[in-house]
Parts: structure tokens; sequence; C-alpha cells
């Protein structure tokens, strides 16, 4: 006889089943352990639509039951602006209620777990951990990367004001921040979702923090050879939001620079803040074979990185990012900095990598890496061919 399954009690922010990014994360976290455990969620009610078109559609063992928190209509807004810090008192203020419900709920069901899963910046690590005689599982936990200084000659002015006042509040609140500091002390297990913030977490927490990258392969995904390119056509895809740790005008110089820029084509897949500003660079850079999509769902954000020949993420600050593993899922290697998280996934078999410099090498870099796959097909057949290997460490 099958034993009775965990109960865990689950607050995830972000989940839900048409999105990549945080949302995605916390959607493919809480369906993969389903499979083991009978989890109660609670997520933000913005997402509830999704998750019932969903729900009955899905073949696990433990179908998740949702219980859902009302951020109200301007924190929701404000989270699709990612990046705003005029979230943060929403966020706070859900957190708040999801602790009131997880109360209500921990009076009726026998729980054996509380997990805090996202969002997973460190910054905001909820209130379930003030719950008591329940075990407590904080993460995957991340946000301690610094922008880095060398690159911000290519952050506009209110980016650059931006992210250096980030760069010293993160310095600050990770030494002074109480509310995460209780939340490390208090946590039977920390997950961090990259090696970055072992030394950090490690000082707070009681015990040793285990790395688990916050996202992840689904091993449902149809992985399917690629059709040769016999066009002669590079196809790059950008996928993310368009604001200034993304990146994007690093892809959009490297590509530039290229010897090959006229047969070189990117799909752009995304909005954000700096989006008119990157159209405006395209064009100034003579780019003439740039498609942008603005923001799509995730179903098709998948089609067209299926049907790219790489993955272009230069992204400097970060945890992972669900868009490389959707890359490598449908063989698509990912050209990347040597950084954060994705920098520890991607490897000679997955992608190229560049390590940090300065805007111009990385920009002079991409372009050489480039042009050196468009002049080696074979090169770009063989990534095509073992990047998905790398996928059975993170199943």
């Amino acid at each position: 006889m099958d034993k009775s399954p965990l109960k865990i009690l689950v607050s995830a922010y972000a989940c839900g089943p048409n999105w990549g990014s945080e949302i995605g994360m916390g959607w493919h976290w809480v369906t993969s352990l389903s499979n083991y455990c009978q989890l109660f969620v609670i997520t933000e009610l913005g997402f509830k639509k999704d998750i019932e078109s969903k729900i009955d559609e899905l073949s696990i063992k433990y179908k998740p039951i949702f219980h859902y928190v009302d951020i109200g209509d301007k924190g929701r807004r404000l989270f699709w602006k990612q990046g705003s810090p005029f979230f943060y008192p929403h966020y706070k203020k859900w957190q708040k209620k999801a602790y009131n419900l997880a109360s209500n709920l921990i009076e009726n069901e026998n729980f054996d777990i509380v997990h805090q899963l996202n969002m997973i910046g460190f910054r905001e690590p909820g209130f379930l951990w003030q719950i008591k005689d329940l075990p407590f599982i904080w993460g995957p936990v991340g946000g301690f990367n610094q922008f880095p200084s060398n690159y911000f000659s290519l952050l506009n002015r209110r980016d650059r004001l931006f992210y250096s006042v980030r760069n010293i509040l993160n310095r600050i609140q990770i030494k002074h921040n109480e509310r995460p500091h209780k939340a490390f002390e208090r946590a039977d297990y920390v997950v961090l979702a990259t090696s970055t913030g072992t030394p950090i977490a490690s000082k707070y927490s009681r015990n040793t923090p285990i790395v688990i990258t916050e996202t992840g392969a689904n091993r449902t995904e149809n992985i399917e050879q690629k059709i040769e390119n016999k066009e002669g056509v590079l196809k790059l895809i950008w996928v993310g939001l368009v604001a200034g740790r993304k990146a994007l005008p690093i892809a959009l110089k490297a590509i530039a620079k290229s010897k090959y820029k006229n047969r070189i084509k990117l799909n752009v897949v995304g909005d954000g803040v700096n989006l008119n500003n990157c159209k405006t660079l395209g064009k100034s850079l003579g780019l003439g074979n740039i498609i942008w999509w603005g923001r799509l769902e995730n179903t098709k954000t998948k089609e067209l990185i299926k049907n790219s020949d790489m993955l272009f993420f230069p992204s400097l600050l970060e945890a992972t990012s669900t868009v490389v593993f959707e890359a490598l899922q449908v063989n698509t290697p990912v050209l990347c900095h040597d950084t954060c998280g994705f920098g520890d996934v991607i490897d000679e078999k997955s992608g190229i990598k560049i390590p940090l410099s300065n805007e111009n090498g990385s920009v002079i870099k991409f372009s050489e890496k480039i042009d050196e796959v468009y002049e080696n097909p074979q090169m770009l057949r063989e990534l095509k061919e073992t990047c998905s290997l790398r996928l059975n460490e993170y199943y």
C-alpha cells in the first residue's frame, strides 16, 4: 500500500502555465513536486484563469490545490513592469495576506512542510518563516549578484542611476535587512538559485545551503532534431524584458559589427521601458533583419526558439532564466556571458560563453563568435546535436 504523500503548503506569488521567467518557474516547481507530494499552493489571483484552464490537463500523481490572494490591479500592473521599485510595497502586503491565509489553512490541514517558493529575491522572504512547529524551506533564493560596473556605459542615465542605487542598496540590505536574516535562521533548508549566493547565505543560515537552479528542464517536452538551415541565414533569437540588465543593445551592436550582419536574422521577444530606444538603436545600426514581436505567450515563444539557430542571451544580471532551458530542450544552443546561473549551466556542448569584460569587449567577442558560427556550419550542427545532453543534469 502506498504511503500518504507529504502535504506541503507552498507560497508561490508567481505561478502560471502560459509564461516563462518567474511565473513559469513557479508553475514548473509546483507541477514537478506534485509527482511526489500533495501541494496546497497560495498564488496571486491574476493567474487563476490560466491555472484553471490547464489544471485538468496535468498528467501528475497528485493534483495541486490552489488558493488565490489578490494583490490588486495596481500591484498587478507593477508586477508586469518587472524591476519597478514601486511594486514591493504591494508585494509585501500580498505576502502578509498569504501568511494569514496559510495560518487559516494550517488550522484545517495537517501539513508536513511549509515552503516559501517565489519570488526568488532575498529581499522579500514573505512571512511563512513565522509559522512554528513545521519544517520551513526557503528557496530557490537569489538576487545577490551586483550589476557589473564595467557595463554602466551600456545604460541610459535612468538605468545607470537605478543600478548604482541597487548595487548600494543590495549591499546594505544583505547586511542589515532583518527579515531575510530571520528567514535564513529559521529555515531548515535554504535552497540557492546559484552558487554565487553561497558565502552570504552560509553566513546567516543555521544549516548549509544547497544549490538547485530556480528553473530546469521539462521531460514532457518533445525534443526534435532541427532541419539544417539551407538559406545561408543565421537565425538568432533574443527573449526577455527589455531593460538595462538584459543588455539587448550588446546583441544589436554585436550583430551590426559582424561581417555577415546582412545574413543574420534576429527575433526579439519581449517588451519593457527600453524597447523604443532599442528599436531606434537597431535602425541607427542599419539592422534591417530584426522582427520585434513584443510580449508573447510562452507557447509562441517556444516555437520561435525551436526555429532559431541560437538563443542570443547577453544578460548581465539575473539567476538562471527559464528561456535558457527552453532553448536547450529544442536543440537551440545558447550564446551568452559566463556569469550568473546560466553561466553555470551552459558548457562547451550546449553553447558558447564569453567572459565578462566591458561593453565594447563583449560586443567584439560576441561578434567574433557570431562570425565563427556563421563560417563553420559544422560547429553549429554539432552544438545542435549535443546541447540537449546537458539537460540530463537538470531534470
